[in-house]
Order: structure tokens, then C-alpha cells, then sequence
């Protein structure tokens, strides 16, 4: 018994010691087979903010059931689910320039995951001037620019760039005063000062021409009604020269901050390099509603009358208003009637008109808003003043000219002391 069981573990022992590959491969049918990972083919190009990222997977055994793109930005994930496909094509826009490391996850039907990355830099772009009038630039002391320019309230797709667009505009053309309107604030952000919050377009713009251009503009800025309930949208007033005195002030009927014609308008005295002094509205009224409403034009007397006022304590000063005023020059009326209202009995000239005498005749060619109505309804009318002429004007944030930041194209006005 004994001699037989040595026999068996030596029997036993020599299977095991020159047979091994049979217990390997009966090891390997339980070891994990890596799978073949599939090809990530990427490319890119960007314009801007903006990224436009092409994607193809040549799958090496397995069909790729889905691809998440995760753009490097916080919170910002395409999830595309499909089955056969040749190529991915999408589109992102950031907020801020950067570098982005864009992550690209592909899922196989066996629910096998890989992964690649892909590095990307965006910028904004640079702001041409080239469709600005030769005309425009400023050739001495003497002529002042001032533009007008309603800014949407927020509701621009890649807003940050436009912004942008806007501060270099300034910047550049070494604009002296801007009238802005749909100038809003989240009403859920934090104050910062007084009245402004954190991201008041206004203060946004200012700042970034500080800090890029190292030239400093003061603003005032006021809100009348929620825009979208949660917006607070207004009207500003920005320049580099010294302010004096500013006022806002209700021109509308109804005051509630809910109510989209409350109005107001705002007013700032500046101190020009020269001594001199120029007085300047910031307006957005309400558009008419119907053949006899009256709103739009008692918020026109209103702003007329505020005008004469400060015009009576300071007689010498300049002045001129500008903004949206949601009225065509050439509809018919009563539909034009906030715009002879302004022109009546001489109390301002338009100096867009003065500068380009078809604007009237010739409406498609000179919209300043877009949209189902388009028309000329952005003005900077000017207090007739022995001291001051018209030089020029021109509507600036066009495709043509500038590049769009809005639903309106913004009028510029070139104007020169001739003491």
C-alpha cells in the first residue's frame, strides 16, 4: 500500500512538472483579456470663443455605442448617443480665453470605455475698424464721438465677445461719451456698489477697457423694470471726461419695477478738457401700442421738459439726447410721432439726418434694429448750439462695419467745437 501511493505522488508529480502548459491554460481562461481599444480621430478650428470639433472612432472590435465630449469648461458635456456613424460634428462656445482640454469618452457595446484628449486655445478675436469712415476718427481736440447702443439685455449668444467688441470699439476710436440702453443686471447677483451688482454690463465694460487699454471711464447707471423677471434693465451713461452731475428720473406713467413701460432715463453734466460743459440723456421709451396710445408720447414731453430744465441752470452747456427711442423716422403716422415730436419747433436736430440727408428716404438702407420691424429707431438728437457742428455719423455694430453685439446696430456721431 504504502509503495503504491509513493508511486502515485511521483506519477502525480512529473504530470505537474513537465506538463505545465496545461494548467496555464487552464489558468488563462480566467484571466481578463484586455480589449482592443478603438482609433480617436480629432481635429478643430476656432473662431473666437467659439470651438467647431470634428470627432471620428474607427472601433478596433467592438461597435461604439456612445461618445461624450466633456469641453474642459465646468458643467459643459455633450452626451451623444448612437450606433453607426461616420463622423461627430459640434460646436462650443466659452466664456473666457483660455487653454481647454477638451476629453473625448467613447462606450463600446460592451460597455467598454477609452478615452483621449485634445488641447485647445481660444482667444477673442480681433476687432477690425477697417468698415469705419475715415471720416469718423477724431483729428483734434476740438471733435468729440458719441455713440449709442443698446445692449440686449443678456439675451446675446456669446455675450463675453461682444462685450468685448463693444470695450474695443471705445477704446479705439477713443469714443468720448456712450449712451447705453438694455444695460441690465442680475437681479440675484451680488452689489458691489451702491446700486451696481457684479455683472452690470456697464461696469463689465468699463473695466475691461481699464484693464486692456489703461484708460479709465466713469458710468452712471439706473433700471426702471425687470427684464425677463430677472433682469434689472436700464439705461448708462459712460465716459472719460469729468462728470459734474448726474439724475435719473421717471418719464413713464407707471413706476412699478414689474411693469416693462415703467421708464427712466438718465442724465450726466460733464466738464470737457477745454472748460466746457456738455449735458447728456440716456433714453429708452416705450414702443407705441396702439393708433391712440399716448404713453410713448408723454414720455417724449417728459424728456423734452427735463431737458429744458437743466438747459435753464446751465444755458451755455451743450446738450444733446440720445438712445432707443422705439419709433421709425419714416412710418407713417402715428407710428413716427415720438420722432417729429423731438424735431418739433426746432428743439433738436437729428444728427444722424444732418449728417447722411437720405436716412429718410432711403429706411432699408439705414435700419438700426433688426427683427421683424426693422427701422431707424436709435437717434442722437443734438440741442442746436452756436459752439458745436455736425461732422458725421454712422451705424457702427453692423456685419460691415464692426461686427453685430445686438438686435440693434448702435448709431456713432462725430461733432466739432468751432469757437
Amino acid at each position: 500500500m504504502k509503495l503504491n501511493t509513493s508511486i502515485s505522488f511521483l506519477k502525480l508529480f512529473f504530470i505537474i512538472l513537465f506538463t505545465p502548459t496545461m494548467f496555464i491554460a487552464c489558468s488563462d481562461k480566467n484571466k481578463q483579456i484586455e480589449p482592443i481599444a478603438p482609433i480617436i480621430h480629432s481635429d478643430y478650428t476656432t473662431d473666437g470663443l467659439s470651438i467647431s470639433l470634428n470627432i471620428s472612432v474607427t472601433p478596433a472590435e467592438h461597435a461604439i455605442k456612445r461618445v461624450n465630449i466633456y469641453w474642459g469648461a465646468k458643467g459643459v458635456v455633450n452626451y451623444i448617443i448612437l450606433k453607426d456613424f461616420e463622423s461627430i460634428h459640434r460646436t462650443n462656445s466659452y466664456l473666457q480665453a483660455g487653454e481647454y482640454d477638451i476629453a473625448i469618452l467613447t462606450v463600446d457595446e460592451l460597455n467598454n470605455t477609452f478615452s483621449d484628449t485634445v488641447t485647445v486655445q481660444v482667444d477673442f478675436n480681433e476687432t477690425s475698424l477697417a468698415g469705419i469712415r475715415e471720416n469718423m476718427y477724431k483729428t483734434n481736440d476740438d471733435e468729440l464721438l458719441i455713440l449709442t447702443i443698446n445692449l440686449h439685455t443678456y439675451q446675446e449668444t456669446q455675450q463675453n465677445e461682444k462685450f468685448r467688441l463693444v470695450a474695443d470699439a471705445i477704446a479705439k476710436l477713443d469714443i468720448d461719451f456712450v449712451l447705453f440702453q438694455e444695460c441690465a443686471q442680475n437681479k440675484n447677483m451680488p452689489i458691489v456698489d451702491g446700486i451696481i451688482r457684479q455683472d452690470n454690463m456697464a461696469l463689465l465694460i468699463t473695466k475691461d477697457i481699464t484693464d486692456r487699454y489703461q484708460v479709465d471711464y466713469n458710468f452712471v447707471w439706473d433700471w426702471a423694470h425687470y427684464g425677463w423677471t430677472i433682469w434689472e434693465e436700464g439705461v448708462a451713461i459712460l465716459s472719460k471726461h469729468t462728470l459734474l452731475e448726474n439724475e435719473s428720473r421717471y418719464v413713464s406713467l407707471g413706476t412699478s419695477t414689474s411693469n416693462i413701460e415703467s421708464r427712466k432715463i438718465i442724465y450726466g453734466a460733464y466738464q470737457l478738457p477745454n472748460g466746457n460743459r456738455i449735458n447728456l440723456f440716456s433714453v429708452h421709451t416705450h414702443w407705441r401700442l396702439s393708433e391712440t396710445d399716448q404713453e410713448q408720447n408723454q414720455q417724449i414731453a417728459n424728456i423734452i421738459q427735463m431737458a429744458d430744465e437743466k438747459t435753464a441752470l446751465a444755458p451755455a452747456a451743450f446738450l444733446l439726447v440720445g438712445g432707443d427711442f422705439n419709433a421709425n423716422a419714416t412710418s407713417e403716422f402715428p407710428w413716427n410721432e415720438a420722432y417729429t415730436n423731438m424735431m418739433q419747433n426746432g428743439n433738436f436736430t437729428d444728427s444722424f439726418l444732418e449728417a447722411n440727408p437720405d436716412a429718410n428716404s432711403n429706411p432699408n438702407g439705414y435700419n438700426t434694429v433688426k427683427g421683424d420691424f426693422p427701422g431707424r429707431i436709435d437717434y442722437i438728437f443734438v440741442r442746436q448750439h452756436a459752439d458745436y457742428e455736425i461732422v458725421d455719423a454712422q451705424i457702427l455694430f453692423k456685419p460691415d462695419v464692426i461686427g453685430q453685439v445686438s438686435d440693434h446696430y448702435g448709431v456713432l456721431t462725430k461733432i466739432r467745437l468751432v469757437q
